[in-house]
């Protein structure tokens, strides 16, 4: 397997990047959907792409997961960020991968631009964890913040997660440890940095929602307008194909798969119910989902 960046080889298992055996043409980030909500404006920002071998889903037959997934071994996923102005805020959730040089990835600040914002003119940065493809655009390339006015609002039990005494943490994740702190330095010196308890209103129309088991401290957001309701929900679902028609189907990420599946099926159910629109790290579009047997199927809200 290629060489990764540092942050690459920092948060996700190196297994993750595994491209299938055909390379999907590269991204012509020129455009970025758009979709108004009550006063709440709300655009995807697709930063790169991945590929996700069909072998990472658990509590599923092999042959099942290829057909789900029109009978091919991997799935190519998008890595989403979101920019959502609310309530006199500009507001982003996660920041992508970053640049890598041997992945199609990079482009936030391009979306950005397309969608007619400077990173300057972002005021907060809500973190769903802290997964290499969320937290790799907090930086430039020189080390400093990629958006220098904004407060960095991330969930304190993620980030007590992974800041915690090494030794509680499993052998595999402790390498991490340092190159996350120096991460996080950058914004806590400047005093940009705020941790947040679970369930908190960070601001006016904007929740913060635990949504714990993928990753320690993993959190949904909600934003709220004139009845309307959109939730970043991170790494809920990873393959949209298989997970929403099934979503006890879990993935090798997960760090308490029960949890997470608990987790996926108590947020689906709640969204279905109460006709929220989803925007997903990893679904290629937003959606609104509607029970249909044991799962769901999901209905793009934009096209």
């Amino acid at each position: 397997m290629r060489t990764r960046s540092l942050l690459i080889s920092l948060l996700l298992p190196l297994a993750a990047m595994t491209q299938s055996a055909t390379e999907p043409a590269r991204m012509k980030p020129s455009h970025v959907a758009h979709l108004r909500l009550g006063q709440m404006q709300v655009w995807v920002l697709q930063d790169g792409r991945l590929s996700l071998e069909a072998s990472l889903l658990k509590d599923i037959g092999p042959a099942e997961a290829r057909r789900m997934l029109g009978g091919q071994e991997a799935a190519v996923t998008p890595v989403n960020a979101f920019l959502v102005r609310l309530s006199g805020k500009t507001v982003l959730v996660d920041t992508g991968m970053g640049k890598d040089p041997d992945e199609d990835s990079g482009h936030l600040a391009e979306q950005l631009e397309a969608a007619g914002v400077q990173p300057g003119e972002i005021d907060l940065i809500l973190i769903t964890h802290y997964h290499f493809d969320h937290i790799g655009g907090l930086l430039k390339t020189d080390g400093t913040r990629a958006f220098p006015h904004a407060q960095l609002c991330v969930p304190r039990s993620e980030h007590d997660f992974w800041l915690q005494e090494p030794s509680r943490l499993p052998e595999r994740l402790r390498g991490r440890i340092p190159k996350l702190k120096a991460l996080f330095a950058v914004y806590e010196g400047a005093r940009a940095l705020r941790a947040f308890e679970d369930g908190v209103e960070l601001a006016p129309g904007l929740r913060a929602m635990a949504a714990h088991g993928h990753a320690g401290g993993h959190t949904a957001y909600a934003f709220t307008s004139e009845g309307h309701e959109l939730w970043c929900i991170g790494d809920l679902i990873h393959f949209g194909a298989v997970q929403f028609e099934r979503p006890e189907v879990g993935i090798s990420y997960d760090l308490e798969g029960r949890k997470a599946v608990e987790t996926r099926r108590s947020f689906f159910q709640r969204a279905a119910h109460s006709k929220v629109v989803l925007a997903g790290a990893h679904l290629p579009r937003l959606v609104g989902i509607e029970a249909k047997g044991a799962g769901y199927v999901a209905v793009p809200v934009l096209q």
